[in-house]
């Protein structure tokens, strides 16, 4: 062993709080586990687990954090069950900020990104070119159950369309411009609140592994 931290005897963490998987960026490790004071997010050294930062004071998801380079700059993505936020993975800094109220049972999907387009669930947003910003493409009504697709699932951003499960147990393709809907169809697993299609690209097919436990290969298209 190299080295061993208890982050709950340094910062206020409860039982089963740190659900999201740990993150390596360079000699840093990240930690989203929802700690107080200021700790949500924790940034060790990866080689001797000092802090080198902490962040936020939002609540903890089930989403694991992730790791972009937009606007010139490398940015961690952190969907907690008060926001969508970007740091500065080297500093903790704050870069950008878009309100995303749910509940634990929902931010679960992890966030995805293609060129300028990161969606988190069923919220798409344009990242900037220029600088680290980003804003809303869509869903246009702010209320959160608009703002997501599935509640287990991470989507998957293939060309110009968005393919994902919804909540209910539909596979759904979206106009990854619009968020309007192509097709669906709910012959891919049973229809039932919680329904999970996890996607996962394979050469020019997708492999589709269902709650059910079926394992399909599909080629999926508008």
């Amino acid at each position: 062993m190299l080295w061993e931290k208890n982050l709950a005897k340094e910062y206020e963490v409860r039982v089963l709080q740190c659900r999201p998987s740990p993150l390596i960026e360079g000699n840093l490790l990240i930690v989203f586990t929802g700690a107080k004071p200021g700790a949500s997010v924790i940034a060790l050294d990866k080689r001797t687990g000092k802090e080198i930062w902490k962040a936020l004071d939002d609540p903890v998801s089930n989403s694991s954090p992730l790791i972009i380079v937009a606007g010139g700059k490398h940015q961690l993505i952190v969907w907690s069950d008060a926001s969508v936020t970007s740091l500065n993975p080297a500093t903790g800094e704050t870069y950008w900020r878009e309100p995303m109220v749910t509940s634990n049972n929902d931010s679960i999907p992890t966030p995805v990104v293609q060129n300028n387009r990161l969606l988190i669930a069923g919220l798409m947003l344009t990242l900037n070119a220029d600088r680290p910003t980003a804003s809303v493409l869509w869903p246009e009504n702010r209320a959160a159950s608009k703002r997501i697709l599935s509640n287990t699932s991470t989507a998957l951003l293939l060309g110009d369309f968005v393919y994902s499960a919804r909540s209910s147990g539909e596979l759904v393709c979206l106009e990854a411009e619009t968020g309007q809907q192509v097709w669906q169809t709910n012959t891919v697993t049973d229809l039932k609140n919680g329904a999970s299609i996890h996607l996962t690209p394979n050469g020019d097919a997708v492999f589709l592994f269902t709650d059910k436990g079926d394992l399909i290969r599909a080629r999926l298209t508008s």
